[in-house]
């Protein structure tokens, strides 16, 4: 006998083969410096080039501190599954999240059984999300900006 199982309903809009992602979270009283912290730590701008390369479907991210830093949101944009995406950022940058988040209210751990319902609870779903070339995934972008380079370096050679 076969079940048919169906996979969670997850929050966010699509454009195109693209998916908004934004979370909200409550800061711990008094942590919001802890967090700008992190963001200033020696060596943490190579490392946030490293995320993007280590997470091949995210397009991009920002975290912001508002409200007189007692909430936190994090936007992102990315290609594909909501699940595999949260996956692939507890496989891959853990200590990143962690570093993060644990300066919010009630965050479990990045690698916590329960983080994707946490997710859920804090990810509120954009009222109108478009993307210029909707249909462009990471790989698609990387790709052709690789080909440019190379036409690119012909023309120069050729000139």
């Amino acid at each position: 006998m076969t079940t048919n199982v169906d996979k969670p309903s997850r929050p966010g809009l699509k454009s195109g083969r693209t998916y908004e992602f934004t979370l909200f979270f409550d800061v711990k009283p008094g942590e919001g410096n802890l967090i700008r912290e992190v963001f200033q730590q020696p060596g943490f701008e190579a490392h946030r080039k490293e995320i993007g390369a280590r997470i091949g479907t995210l397009h991009d991210a920002r975290w912001v501190l508002f409200d007189d830093d007692t909430r936190l949101m994090f936007a992102t944009n990315f290609d594909g599954d909501w699940d595999a995406y949260i996956d692939d950022f507890a496989a891959q940058v853990p200590d990143v999240f962690d570093a993060i988040l644990q300066h919010t209210v009630d965050y479990p751990g990045i690698n916590d059984p329960n983080i994707k319902d946490h997710i859920v609870a804090h990810q509120a779903t954009a009222c109108s999300y478009q993307r210029t070339i909707p249909d462009a995934t990471v790989k698609d972008l990387q790709k052709a900006l690789r080909v440019q380079e190379a036409f690119q370096r012909l023309l120069d050679e050729a000139s």
